[in-house]
């Protein structure tokens, strides 16, 4: 054992550090060996008293979960509105590479962002079972060149 001259800890006040924490520090249990799974307990403990226990049921859901499918022609993207009355307060505006809507829980606008470019006046959209659909035709990229005048005064 270590003589209480070369133990740094021997003269030192662990009252006054317990007090300036707010509480006992843990004792490693005796007869466990060098295993440390106390420490990961301990902490767990401290974190659950800590950390507010958070009601996801209360929670306001902020955004809508959505889903991508990319087919050879088209996109499709699925959003998940539950509520039928809220689904029909959500605006959708479409440009060529991204979604935006409107009107949603916290009133602030979700945007989607598109993974090609699509057609917006070829959207179709239809809400069913909980879900908003809308179907794009992906914009043609053929790649061809096209030629171009150049004026010369």
């Amino acid at each position: 054992m270590d003589q209480p001259k070369n133990n740094p800890f021997f003269d030192f006040n662990w009252r006054n550090f317990e007090e300036f924490f707010g509480g006992k520090l843990p004792v490693p249990p005796v007869g466990k060996g060098d295993s440390a799974s106390w420490i990961e307990e301990y902490v767990q403990n401290v974190l659950k008293q800590a950390l507010p226990t958070v009601n996801l049921a209360t929670v306001k859901q902020r955004t809508y979960h959505t889903e991508l499918f990319d087919t050879h022609n088209n996109v499709i993207v699925k959003v998940h509105i539950p509520d039928k009355t809220q689904a029909r307060k959500v605006r959708v505006m479409l440009s060529s590479n991204q979604i935006r809507l409107e009107g949603t829980p916290d009133d602030t606008a979700q945007t989607i962002r598109l993974s090609s470019l699509v057609v917006p006046s070829s959207c179709k959209a239809v809400y069913r079972n909980g879900v908003l659909q809308l179907h794009m035709r992906k914009l043609v990229n053929d790649n061809l060149f096209h030629e171009v005048d150049v004026r010369f005064p």
